[in-house]
């Protein structure tokens, strides 16, 4: 932040920096000032329902990974739609390596789990092995 003139602090710059460390202290301690960690209900739909973890953190790191399980499906499936589309037929990839999205062999792989997605060529049906409600 830039000083003023006589080389004290603006108003505004102490404003901002008393807020930075208002929001720093409330996420250090929690809510209302609890010790411990911060638990959350476990019947919250906004969290991974599969997850065992007790912190809210934990929680949302696992409900963050299975959001991108969900959407590395999406994209994979969008991927044969387009393959087929470019191939000008209705026979699926043999592979989901032949898509050719431009990915690593990780890309294929539940982020939560590390397992390979299922596919079944005949049927074009990408699925994962730890969301089945995907």
């Amino acid at each position: 932040m830039k000083l003023n003139n006589r080389g004290s602090w603006s108003l505004i710059a102490l404003l901002v920096v008393a807020a930075i460390i208002i929001i720093a202290a409330a996420f250090y301690f929690g809510q209302g000032g609890t010790t411990g960690p911060v638990t959350v209900k476990k019947d919250s739909k906004l969290l991974d329902s599969k997850s065992k973890k007790e912190t809210v953190f934990g929680q949302s790191l696992d409900t963050a990974k299975a959001a991108d399980c969900s959407e590395r499906l999406r994209q994979i499936t969008m991927g044969i739609r387009s393959w087929k589309a470019s191939e000008g037929t209705e026979a699926n990839p043999k592979s989901l390596r032949d898509l050719g999205l431009g990915v690593g062999a990780d890309y294929f792989k539940c982020p939560v789990s590390g397992k390979d997605y299922t596919y079944d060529p005949a049927t074009g049906v990408v699925k994962c092995p730890t969301h089945s409600n995907f």
